[in-house]
């Protein structure tokens, strides 16, 4: 993998790096076989209704870029007593999931644990799983969900560097831990024990998390701070015992470069490493001989936004003191795309039309919601879940107010003293002590198996299988046993359980009733092990019991909402058997739709109907040199001799029937036999082969030509079969198109979510047309848009209001 940025270093005087190089080491260990990656999720709401359908748009990243490494994505519900109420798995492609999840119609009123991860993240600390509590509501429980406003908060303070030495000023930094909702403001003030009435130094609350104050501490003197927030709760926090003498590390982090300086108050050591690194890689090292009162310069010109870890090491490889900043708070780098209204219209059910594009970017995310119902911006949201909470231990409220246009830089790091670094700990991987990798990330969906004949191993034995497709036609392919009787396949995509079954090449009838298949899937979903946390800001209450309360103007939207999803659904409903009844069929969707599953579809794919249409195909050698000239960015390049397809200058993958092949297979298929081709260029869909879209070929079989009763894999009832289960399917998000009458005469339309495209592909010439229809009561947007530049590890983000 490559680097995140350019690799600084200094060197006083020309001695070995022996820590360094340690530290070096260990990380780059940790880095390429250990890797973490993290999960940022959107979903169209914060709370929800049972029985209603969750839809969820997820990034899986590592070292600033969309993760390359899993392909296999799970998320799971858990109720407060930890007892999991559902889960799902979908596939990743380039880093990135989506789908929906419907909730039970009978779940009761309560807050509910969101918990995601990847095969790789169940190897390592659960810490770093996405974990979120998320509120659903049910008028008909028993129960009910109240906000509960009551807030209790404890303080910590945190030295700069963990160093408090006498007569060296210290940066205190004063951290507020709350249960619920922090004070809306505090204030402190230090003292020394032994004059309370005397105050040394004042600070206020920069935010409910944290506050900071400069002090220098003398001999022997004991301090403490009195803090109390403005409902008048007051509490005394003792400082840390002064030290005589100790390491000292000050950082100060402008925009053109991070300055530190190390002081030692009890002699200096014969010379001291210092290594930064950002998340897994190390961007800087130094050996310093001898200490001077100024500072050092880390140039931040070939640096990232990001949290950077500056640790201070002696020559034994100890680690004396830490120190976490952020690189260039003061200048974000975000590649924000470009939103302009074409068509702008806030009248009740009007259309709407915008232009986006990302600046080069071929996948984003787009999202528009009502402002009413997403008043204020995220508690957490792209930026601080990328740049922030995926590094630090401790929960922070509203991570994301330290990347808006109005955040603090002097509050964010003053939490940065407070906070501890989560992604590793140096003495254990200087050590060489490193996760157990027991869940390999392997492809996509993987089964390993076992042949048995007469209960022992069958090595070395040929193994035909038959897969009977409801899209695709049957089809058959072989694997051998190894030395036990094993077989293992993978890089499978497809939706639904599916039966497969199987005969041992050459096996007479009487084998085969003594042989046996037991498959097991590699990558399924992993127990979570921790406790789950307490909930927070809400209280769950008998109805009975309870003095009658006003339910919220949210809520009551959501109930209105979902009212009128369902008066829409079943217009829509009547309106399709309408069609169908008056239109004539659509011969070649149908074929698509026989042929294609729907991870093998896109919006804008290019399709060639060779039974109904383009009869043109069969006088050609080749359907690749047919297609030449026939779709747009497509291009015929001959590489040895054979024909291979290039899509906007990238070579594309082949799929014949939905199976990854390679082009030259293509020579000896005849025409004849092709029913369907399709062109596919964004490659975010159901391939395995990435991200450069793709050329799929569809043969004459299944629905497309008569199956004899005697050919058909489910009336073949002497052959042994086994089941594997799939990816799970998503619903379409619904789009109201009140273009059509008799839909705009639905009653009230309370819809939050106005438009959601987890998946839009970018057209270099063109911005992207993003059509949607008003609700009854919006009179602004709310566009989220997110993506990731991983060539410049820079993230695409949006988040306004227009007009």
């Amino acid at each position: 993998m490559k680097r995140i940025i350019t690799f600084c270093f200094l060197l006083a005087l020309n001695s070995q790096f022996s820590s360094q190089q340690s530290a070096y080491k260990a990380l780059q260990t940790l880095n390429e076989n250990y890797s973490q990656e993290h999960i940022y999720i959107l979903t169209d709401k914060d709370l929800y209704l049972s029985g209603e359908t969750v839809w969820f748009n997820a990034m899986i990243f590592r070292n600033f870029s969309t993760s390359d490494l899993s392909t296999n994505f799970f998320i799971e519900i858990y109720d407060r007593n930890k007892k999991q109420i559902l889960r799902r798995r979908f596939p990743v492609f380039n880093g990135l999931a989506q789908g929906s999840i419907q909730l039970p119609e009978d779940l009761n009123e309560d807050v509910y644990f969101f918990r995601a991860y990847t095969p790789m993240m169940s190897n390592l600390s659960e810490d770093f799983q996405y974990l979120k509590q998320i509120p659903v509501y049910n008028p008909s429980s028993a129960k009910k969900l109240v906000a509960d406003k009551t807030s209790s908060w404890s303080a910590t303070l945190h030295p700069e560097g963990n160093s408090f030495i006498q007569n060296i000023p210290s940066k205190i930094a004063v951290r507020l831990h709350s249960k619920g909702t922090p004070p809306s403001q505090w204030e402190g003030y230090v003292v020394e024990k032994s004059d309370p009435e005397k105050k040394i130094s004042t600070f206020k609350g920069l935010d409910g998390n944290v506050g900071v104050f400069t002090l220098t501490p003398q001999k022997d003197k004991v301090y403490e701070a009195v803090i109390t927030d403005n409902n008048g709760v007051k509490n005394t926090v003792a400082l840390p015992k002064v030290s005589e003498t100790g390491i000292s590390l000050q950082v100060i982090s402008e925009k053109d470069n991070i300055k530190y300086k190390i002081q030692n108050t009890g002699g200096n050591l014969p010379y001291y490493n210092v290594v930064a690194n950002i998340g897994e890689q190390v961007v800087y090292k130094a050996k310093i001989n001898q200490l001077k009162d100024a500072f050092q310069s880390i140039p931040t010109n070939q640096l990232i936004n990001s949290v950077l870890q500056i640790t201070v090491f002696d020559d034994k490889e100890n680690v004396l003191t830490s120190r976490m900043c952020f690189v260039m708070p003061q200048n974000l780098n975000i590649s924000v795309p470009e939103v302009k209204s074409e068509t702008l219209s806030t009248e009740k059910r009007g259309f709407n039309s915008f232009d986006v594009k990302s600046k080069g970017v071929s996948n984003i995310s787009v999202a528009v919601f009502d402002p009413e119902d997403k008043k204020s911006l995220q508690d957490e949201n792209f930026l601080s879940s990328l740049w922030l909470t995926s590094v630090i231990k401790s929960k922070i409220d509203r991570p994301a107010q330290y990347f808006s246009d109005k955040r603090n830089t002097e509050a964010l790091d003053a939490l940065l003293i407070s906070e501890q670094w989560k992604m590793f700990d140096w003495k254990e991987i200087i050590s060489g002590k490193y996760p157990t990798i027991i869940n390999n990330p392997s492809k996509y969906i993987s089964y390993k198996g076992k042949l048995t004949v007469n209960a022992k191993p069958a090595p070395q034995q040929d193994l035909i299988m038959f897969v009977e497709g409801d899209k695709s036609g049957n089809q058959v392919f072989q694997v051998e046993t190894d030395s036990n009787g094993e077989f293992f396949f993978d890089n499978m995509i497809f939706e639904k359980p599916i039966k497969i079954t199987y005969q041992v090449n050459g096996a007479n009838a009487s084998l085969k009733s003594r042989t046996n298949v037991y498959v097991s899937p590699t990558n399924t979903f992993i127990p979570l092990k921790k406790e789950l946390p307490s909930i927070e800001n809400f209280s769950l209450i008998d109805k009975k019991s309870s003095p009658e309360t006003p339910q919220s103007p949210e809520i009551t939207r959501t109930i209105e909402a979902r009212k009128y999803k369902k008066e829409y659904n079943e217009k829509v409903t009547l309106i399709e058997e309408v069609k169908i009844k008056a239109k004539k069929k659509n011969l070649t969707e149908d074929l698509n739709n026989k042929l294609s599953s729907s991870l093998y579809r896109s919006m804008n794919e290019i399709v060639f109907d060779l039974v109904n249409d383009n009869q043109s195909a069969a006088s050609s050698q080749n359907i690749l040199q047919w297609l030449q000239g026939r779709a747009a960015g497509l291009t015929i390049n001959y590489e040895n001799g054979v024909p291979t397809p290039y899509i906007r200058q990238t070579k594309a993958n082949v799929y014949l029937d939905e199976m990854l092949t390679d082009a030259s297979a293509l020579s000896g298929l005849s025409t004849d036999n092709i029913a369907m081709v399709k062109i596919i260029k964004d490659g975010a869909i159901g391939m395995s082969g990435g991200g450069s879209g793709g050329v799929l070929i569809y043969t004459k079989r299944g629905d497309t030509q008569p199956v004899s009763k005697g050919n058909s894999l489910s009336n073949m009832t002497d052959i042994n079969f086994f089941v594997m289960e799939g990816y799970n399917e998503s619903e379409k998000f619904p789009d109201s198109d009140y273009g059509n009458s008799d839909l705009s005469k639905i009653g009230y339309d309370y819809r939050s979510v106005l438009y959601w495209n987890p998946l839009v592909e970018e057209n270099e010439a063109s911005p992207t047309k993003i059509d949607f229809y008003n609700n009854d009561t919006a009179k602004k947007f709310r566009f989220i848009i997110i993506g990731s530049d991983n060539e410049k590890y820079m993230p695409v983000y949006y988040d306004k209001i227009v007009p």
